[in-house]
């Protein structure tokens, strides 16, 4: 009975002692700086909501001061307000203005009032039984007053108003149900205790207008037909206040009493959640929640508390909209100090059992141990819960009867060694495995092995049914065996060998290289024998044609035709060796190259002047646009007229007619780039990856029919490569682009051309 009260009591203990620490913060106040902190915040969540149409501000602003000038004035000027207004049949006229000074106008204005029959004006208090009460002449004419005292808390906001002071109803509520009498009825607030406000939102946001524009008349009747117009002063630094919605630019007293006949028009104001009720029903709770947060660790409990709070904001958000005021702090600060109590307890109690063990363990086989055992207090102070008790309890057997005869075997070896049990924990391990795991006796093996030696699932696998498992793995420019076996007895456990197979790797590695290298030069020689013998039997072939056409020809057109046939051939012949020849020696090194400076300016126009009539011939536009900032470029001119003349020859071979063919040479340091574009052909993206490839020829893709070997770009990209360039290649939205890029030495300067 005892032991299962004691399981359940140290449950409920965390929510005891946050629910009594809580009760005494409020007690002493600690919470109402935070509660108030929180009011205004929740009002901003909950967002502004519209102010009673029924409800419009006459201000007595800072443009109505320059213009009517200092504060206070005469009676007047409110004679000519009552009197506007009165002709406007607006329903009640609200002064949120103390007239507590006779003036010889009083007269004037009391008559005013008395033509106006809906007045109501306002009295105020110097101190507790001092009141400032409206000038006879005028309290007895107008229809109501009420009191203007608010009294706000330690931040400046005004959050209730009492209903009724010395009889007097409030300043607001006697204008409300001013206005219930002369217009249309309104249900009257209790009286009995404070009218909380629910504020609407920002002061700017209420309909108001100058007092200076309203009596020139620039405000039409309709705005105030029928609606309760409240007369006070907003200029700055006069009777300014905070609102939940006004804390940089403030508020002002006539605000506040706005705010209050709104929440009587629309029936709108707070009703408080508080009282010890309250308290009981979150002490109760504050317990429950303590109970279940003891049953998760420490990660689901920050979780659990995250979401209670986020939770009880978004409630307080939804009874706020609902007229209702709940506490913050208290349920918020109820939450927060059950987790820390809980986590602490729990921690305190895991701390504890551990350290228990850990002693029993060091008294028992701390002699034996080959690396050092955990110290008691970086146990304590380690993140262990408590399902690992009995599990290092048990280890504790097993680590005693083997751990003799391991260690002096283990010690002479020079593999890794380490043993664990079968939920992953080391039991035994060697200097070696100890150095390179970084482990010690009593660590867990998965964070370590998973997923960097051994898979995830692999491990949990091996664990539940021990099995052999040797696996190679390269770490650190290192190679390793890594081989589990379980052990004789597999409930013991399985042994985890690493054996340094650094040296025999490489070798393997070596001679796979080496014959993957043989393979692949075999399959290129055989390729290229292939492709080379087709090439060059194909012009042979039609030469021999040619020849045994020429025999039994009858006339001198037919002679030369087939004369200009075994021509065009015998240069095709002769250009594939050559072209062979030429990559041949580029790829050994042997081509020389004669560096000389190349004014592209001046050398270009004059290399592509032929191009010029051939794409003129094809009906092709061609045009050169060269960057007046190109600096002097030093590089081979046969090879580069090489590499511009194959480019040309291909632009214009593949441009159908009607299309542009564009030559541009710019300055983009540190590289001159020289740009062949030709227009209405793209190259398919498969085609691109090969285009740079020996014998390789886009299929289709020669309107004018006049083939090729398939070496010209493979020997234009040796060559840009061998003056220390790079050529690349774009093709879409209708245009093809090979980008020829050049280095210019450091010391040569662009010059303009």
């Amino acid at each position: 009975m005892n032991s299962r009260f004691g399981r359940v009591g140290w449950r409920l203990l965390p929510g005891a002692i946050a629910t009594v620490l809580m009760a005494g913060l409020l007690q002493i106040g600690v919470l109402k700086p935070l509660e108030q902190v929180s009011y205004s915040a929740l009002f901003r969540l909950r967002g502004e909501r519209q102010w009673d149409n029924r409800l419009v501000l006459v201000a007595i602003d800072d443009d109505s001061l320059k213009e009517l000038g200092r504060f206070p004035w005469k009676r007047s000027r409110y004679v000519e307000l009552i009197d506007r207004l009165t002709r406007a049949n607006s329903s009640v006229i609200a002064f949120d203005l103390l007239f507590s000074e006779p003036s010889p106008e009083d007269e004037l204005l009391a008559k005013a009032i008395g033509r106006s029959n809906r007045v109501v004006l306002a009295q105020g208090e110097v101190e507790p039984g001092n009141l400032l009460l409206p000038v006879p002449r005028l309290k007895t004419v107008a229809v109501g007053s009420g009191h203007i005292q608010i009294r706000p808390d330690e931040d400046g906001i005004v959050r209730s108003i009492e209903p009724q002071s010395g009889g007097t109803l409030a300043f607001g509520i006697a204008t409300a149900m001013t206005y219930s009498l002369l217009r249309e009825a309104i249900a009257s607030p209790d009286l009995s205790q404070p009218i909380w406000l629910n504020w609407a939102g920002r002061s700017d946001r209420i309909p108001n207008y100058s007092f200076a524009s309203v009596i020139r008349g620039e405000v039409p009747d309709s705005v105030f037909e029928n609606k309760i117009v409240l007369v006070g002063v907003t200029a700055s630094s006069i009777d300014a206040a905070s609102t939940p919605f006004d804390r940089a630019a403030l508020a002002s007293g006539v605000h506040i009493q706005a705010t209050l006949i709104d929440n009587v028009l629309q029936r709108s104001a707070l009703t408080p959640i508080a009282g010890a009720k309250l308290f009981v029903i979150f002490a109760i709770g504050g317990l429950g929640f303590g109970l279940i947060l003891s049953f998760w660790r420490t990660e689901i409990q920050i979780a659990i508390a995250v979401i209670s709070i986020l939770s009880w904001i978004g409630i307080s958000v939804v009874l706020l909209k609902a007229n209702y005021l709940p506490p913050m702090m208290l349920p918020i600060g109820l939450v927060v100090s059950n987790t820390i109590v809980t986590i602490l307890l729990e921690r305190s109690r895991i701390n504890r059992t551990l350290q228990q063990q850990i002693d029993q363990l060091q008294e028992r086989y701390e002699a034996d141990l080959i690396t050092r055992p955990l110290d008691p207090s970086e146990l304590a102070s380690s993140d262990i819960s408590m399902q690992r008790v009995t599990q290092l309890t048990t280890l504790a057997d097993q680590l005693g009867q083997s751990q003799a005869t391991q260690a002096a075997i283990a010690r002479n070896l020079p593999i890794g060694l380490m043993a664990c049990d079968l939920a992953g924990r080391v039991w035994f391990c060697n200097p070696i495995a100890a150095a390179v795991f970084n482990i010690r006796v009593g660590s867990s093996l998965e964070p370590i092995l998973v997923p960097g030696w051994i898979g995830m699932n692999d491990w949990q696998q091996m664990l539940r049914d021990p099995h052999t498992i040797s696996i190679e793995k390269h770490r650190q420019e290192q190679w390793f065996n890594f081989h589990i076996e379980p052990l004789e007895r597999s409930e013991d456990g399985v042994l985890i060998v690493l054996e340094d197979i650094t040296l025999r790797k490489a070798i393997e590695l070596d001679l796979d290289d080496q014959i993957s290298e043989l393979h692949h030069l075999s399959e290129l020689k055989d390729e290229f024998l292939s492709t080379v013998s087709h090439e060059l039997r194909t012009p042979l072939t039609n030469m021999k044609m040619a020849i045994q056409l020429l025999k039994i020809a009858k006339t001198d057109i037919q002679k030369e035709h087939y004369l200009r046939i075994l021509d065009n051939e015998c240069n095709r012949e002769a250009d594939l060796v050559n072209t062979l020849l030429d990559l041949q020696r580029l790829e050994s090194g042997r081509q020389s190259f004669e560096m000389n400076p190349i004014a592209l300016h001046n050398w270009l126009p004059e290399l592509l002047e032929p191009f010029d009539r051939r794409t003129e011939s094809r009906q092709q536009a061609f045009s050169i646009v060269l960057d007046p900032a190109l600096p002097t470029l030093y590089s081979d001119r046969d090879a580069l007229e090489r590499i511009l003349v194959e480019l040309l020859n291909n632009a214009c071979k593949y441009t159908p007619p009607n299309e542009q063919i564009v030559v541009s040479a710019d300055w983009v340091a540190p590289n001159v780039e020289i740009s062949v574009k030709n227009s209405g052909v793209e190259i398919a993206e498969e085609a691109r990856s090969r285009i740079f490839e020996r014998f390789y020829r886009i299929p289709n893709a020669d309107p004018w029919k006049q083939g090729g070997s398939g070496l010209g770009l493979a020997l234009v990209q040796k060559l840009a490569e061998s003056l220390q360039g790079s050529i690349d290649v774009m093709s879409a939205s209708g245009w093809t682009i090979f980008t020829v890029k050049l280095p210019v030495r450091f010391d040569e300067k662009p010059i303009t051309g």
